[in-house]
């Protein structure tokens, strides 16, 4: 689904890489969390792999077609973002507005536009608001209205800044069932997160990046745990892993799992 080979990119008017020769290959239906530092370029390479940024040397494919090569029109047909500020991409006064809006680009019947836009609302939790002004909303609520946008437009790959943050406890139910509904579909998923406990529920694989470079690779009781990624500092292992760790325990995904694996010893 997308190739990143040998990729490098600076910001104008720095001489330093903030991606260094960079080479990442993600396989339809996958679903990848990028961990890492502030500053260690997750958002860059986010933006990079959605055409947003131009790469200063390397190459990006995606689903087969050379990514600088394609138009934006082009793209969104293949991609959804979700940024960390909902806000930055929400412009209607409606949240039914808001979501109509990309179906109507795509020139979708009427009858097939209200089909995605009442199931987009019902899985978000947003049909009461559907009449509502997004920034009248709260946070969390206002998130979910740019997740809905995303769910009726069905691209076949998602890119995710911070997508747990802004919620309270309920709103994150509801994100993670739309994200669980999201990934049945073969939906190829790269998302970045500083909740490492949220990368431990819901991603088959992680990537540490740090300084500019991939550190780690591979599935998130290797990587979240590894000893060298651990050092004191501001990413600290998910606390259920760090006990699963600490205790001797195969890795459980949930509580539930854990208490059965403690229980059984």
């Amino acid at each position: 689904m997308l190739i990143l080979d040998n990729l490098s990119f600076r910001w104008p008017g720095t001489d330093s890489y903030c991606l260094d020769r960079l080479s990442l290959h993600l396989q339809a239906g996958e679903q990848v969390a990028l961990v890492g530092d502030n500053g260690a370029g997750k958002s860059t390479l986010l933006r990079l792999a959605a055409g947003l940024l131009n790469a200063e040397k390397g190459l990006i494919t995606l689903a087969g077609n050379n990514l600088s090569e394609m138009k934006a029109p082009q793209r969104a047909e293949y991609i959804g973002i979700l940024f960390q500020e909902a806000e930055k991409q929400i412009f209607h006064t409606k949240v039914r507005d808001e979501i109509t809006f990309g179906l109507k680009r795509q020139r979708l019947s009427k009858e097939e536009i209200d089909r995605r836009t009442a199931r987009a609302l019902d899985l978000c939790q947003l049909t009461e608001l559907a009449d509502s002004h997004p920034l009248d909303l709260h946070a969390g609520q206002r998130r979910m209205v740019a997740v809905a946008c995303l769910t009726a437009l069905r691209p076949p790959l998602l890119l995710l800044d911070e997508p747990s943050r802004d919620f309270d406890a309920h709103w994150l139910s509801v994100f993670e069932h739309w994200l669980n509904e999201t990934r049945s579909q073969g939906t190829t998923i790269l998302t970045i997160s500083h909740d490492l406990d949220f990368v431990a529920r819901h991603f088959s694989r992680v990537i540490h990046l740090k300084n500019g470079a991939i550190a780690h690779d591979g599935s998130p009781s290797h990587v979240l745990l590894a000893t060298e990624l651990q050092e004191p500092g501001p990413l600290p292992a998910p606390t259920l892993n760090s006990l699963n760790h600490a205790l001797g325990i195969d890795y459980p995904q949930t509580v539930e799992g854990w208490c059965e694996a403690w229980l059984s010893r």
